[in-house]
């Protein structure tokens, strides 16, 4: 006895009987029974609402029974109760008895139950009631700064006895202004919640445990349930965003930043598409606006106050995602164009510039070739080109392309998501960047303009209406004053004339061939016309 009494005492009090421990966990676990009956009774879900809202119905029932036993006795009671028993099971009772007694105990009960005797114990059960229910109210209003007491009363009501079928309704990121003077908005559930397709909405039960309901239209006649107190945090709107910098208002200001040398640069003109963070799902018919979950908890808890000292008030609490994602936006994109020098911004006249140059004027001068073939090829008395030491024009477009692939990256971490961004203009300080790159910038324009195939459709058109009024001038009319300037004779400068005319009519009639178009006949019949009246000159 002694070794056991040495063994067990570094483990516990040696002077507890084992009666008191059990006493201990007896009252331990009764407590805690007790508990969790005053949890399954005051349940705050809309259903075990409800259920409170029979037992005391019940409870009154048995209340007004007690009283009437002081004008009707028991014996009375048992006598009706008795009768229906006898009635149902004893085959010969229903010959002796006179009516029904289910009817004649129901006729009994209202008789009772309307008695005056018995009403005025009525107030007894009524008053601490209503009493409890005014003085919650008073104090529920007073919590949640309430301009009405009625609104705080009907909610009492509606936690504790009957829940509530009151539908509040999310759409575009918000709620309407009707639903916002609601018990369900200002407070909290029992109630409903209807979530459009382009919306999510987050609410926290009594715990501060968040509660995300997405779109409602599986749920049970498009509804979700609120539980009681269970209370709205912050809805957001899960379609595509877009935002464009470009100086519109103080909220879309170009983002201005230095480049690695030191110059001032702003991004300006520059289209955004994000959203919420989609945790990798892709938009279906029945989701088009896809989440996670966590990026919603993600957004709403990460939320900042506006400091106003200046009002009552010394913050302002305005939610807004979308500003947010901007100033992500805006805050890493001045850091990505730190990282670059000037050069980078500027665009010039590089290898593939000259080589759509070079390329264009081959063209237009096998156009040439076409109307005059004697004429020399104008490309060959070009002097070759050589590219200035200027990053080309097609990098600056890509620094755009480089600065979303790398903030993608970085994005998810924040529960948003760029889709895509537009490329927008660098503008540097005229006074700072050099003529060259200006003019090497114009021209780069230029190439890319001009090697459309409608504008060398054009150029090749101008250059054939040009050689042929060239040829117009310079040919029928040159010819003819040459003659007068020379024979001195009206009729012979005359024929020269005609003669140059039906060089000229030919030529444009193998020029027409050329290019498997149809001669028209009123120049084969003038080329014709001259070959008979001067064939032996021709």
């Amino acid at each position: 006895m002694s070794v056991s009494s040495v063994s067990s005492a570094p483990l516990g009090n040696t002077t507890e009987t084992p009666l008191e421990k059990e006493t201990q966990l007896f009252q331990e676990l009764f407590a805690r029974l007790i508990n969790a009956l005053l949890n399954r009774i005051f349940d705050l879900r809309p259903e075990k609402a409800a259920r409170r809202m029979r037992y005391l119905i019940l409870l009154f029932v048995m209340g007004v029974f007690v009283v009437s036993l002081r004008f009707y006795p028991l014996d009375l009671w048992t006598k009706y109760i008795r009768d229906i028993f006898l009635y149902y099971l004893n085959p010969a009772y229903p010959s002796i008895y006179i009516g029904n007694p289910l009817i004649n105990f129901g006729n009994f009960f209202w008789h009772v139950f309307t008695d005056p005797r018995i009403f005025q114990y009525l107030p007894i059960f009524l008053a601490p009631f209503f009493i409890a229910l005014q003085a919650a109210s008073l104090y529920l209003a007073d919590v949640f700064e309430l301009e009405h007491v009625r609104i705080a009363r009907g909610f009492i009501w509606s936690v504790a006895l009957s829940g509530s079928e009151e539908t509040i309704r999310v759409s575009q990121g918000g709620i309407s202004e009707e639903a916002r003077q609601s018990p369900t908005f200002l407070i909290g559930g029992p109630g409903k919640v209807i979530v459009d397709l382009d919306s999510v909405a987050m609410f926290e039960k009594p715990d501060g445990t968040p509660h995300i309901i997405g779109p409602t239209a599986k749920e049970p006649r498009a509804r979700a349930t609120l539980d009681g107190f269970e209370r709205f945090r912050q809805a957001i709107d899960t379609r595509d965003q877009y935002v464009e910098l470009r100086d519109q208002d103080t909220k879309s200001q170009s983002v201005k930043s230095r480049s690695l040398d030191g110059i001032p640069i702003t991004a300006t003109d520059v289209r955004l598409m994000f959203s919420v963070y989609r945790g990798g799902i892709k938009p279906s018919g029945e989701n088009p606006y896809p989440f996670s979950k966590e990026s919603i908890e993600q957004l709403i808890y990460q939320a900042t106050s506006r400091v106003t000292p200046e009002l009552p008030n010394p913050s302002t609490y305005e939610f807004s995602w979308i500003n947010r994602m901007v100033g992500l936006i805006r805050g890493e994109l001045g850091t990505f164009m730190s990282k670059h020098k000037l050069t980078a911004y500027l665009a010039s006249t590089g290898v593939p510039e000259l080589e759509k140059i070079q390329r264009r004027e081959e063209r237009i001068s096998e156009e040439i070739q076409k109307i005059v073939p004697t004429e020399q090829d104008v490309a060959d008395s070009k002097e070759p080109r050589s590219p200035p030491e200027f990053q080309p024009r097609y990098k600056v477009s890509n620094l755009f392309t480089q600065f979303a692939e790398d903030f993608t990256k970085k994005a998810h971490s924040n529960s948003v998501e760029l889709h895509w961004i537009g490329v927008g203009t660098w503008k540097t300080p005229i006074e700072i960047v050099p003529e060259k790159h200006l003019e090497a910038w114009k021209l780069s324009n230029d190439n890319l303009y001009r090697e459309s195939p409608d504008v060398l459709g054009n150029l090749e058109n101008e250059a054939i209406l040009h050689k042929t009024i060239t040829l117009i001038q310079d040919v029928p009319i040159a010819a003819h004053l040459k003659a007068i300037a020379e024979e001195k004779e009206p009729k012979k400068a005359m024929r020269l004339m005609l003669l140059a005319y039906h060089q000229q009519l030919l030529e444009a009639a193998e020029f027409m061939r050329a290019k498997g178009e149809a001669v028209p006949p009123s120049i084969e019949e003038a080329i014709a016309h001259i070959n008979n009246m001067f064939g032996h000159f021709l």
